[in-house]
C-alpha cells in the first residue's frame, strides 16, 4: 500500500512539474506573440504615417503649382484689362478731342 501511495505521490510530483513547465512555456511564447504583434503594429503605423506623411507632400505641391498657374493667369488676364481699358481710354480721350475741336482725327 506504501508502495502505491509513494507512486501516486510521485506521479502527481511529476503531473505538477510537467503543468508548470507547461505553463512557463505557455507564458513564455504568449511573451514572443505579443513582442512580435507589438511590432507588427508599430510598423504598421509607421508605414500609415509615411503614407500619409507622402499624401500630404503630393497635395501641398499640387495646391503650390495650382496656386501658381492661377496666380499666372490673373497676372495676364489684368494686363490684358489694363491693355484693354488704356485703348479704350484713347479712343474715348481722342472721341472727346474730335467732338469738342469739331474736327475728325
Amino acid at each position: 500500500m506504501r508502495e502505491v501511495v509513494e507512486r501516486v505521490l510521485g506521479a502527481e510530483s511529476e503531473a505538477k512539474t510537467r503543468i508548470d513547465n507547461a505553463r512557463k512555456q505557455a507564458s513564455s511564447i504568449r511573451s514572443k506573440a505579443d513582442e512580435a504583434a507589438t511590432a507588427v503594429v508599430v510598423a504598421a503605423r509607421e508605414q500609415a504615417v509615411a503614407g500619409a506623411r507622402a499624401r500630404l507632400d503630393r497635395a501641398r505641391s499640387e495646391a503650390e503649382a495650382l496656386l501658381e498657374a492661377t496666380r499666372t493667369q490673373d497676372a495676364a488676364a489684368s494686363e490684358a484689362t489694363a491693355a484693354s481699358a488704356a485703348g479704350a481710354t484713347e479712343a474715348l480721350v481722342a472721341g472727346i478731342v474730335t467732338m469738342i475741336s469739331g474736327r475728325p482725327s
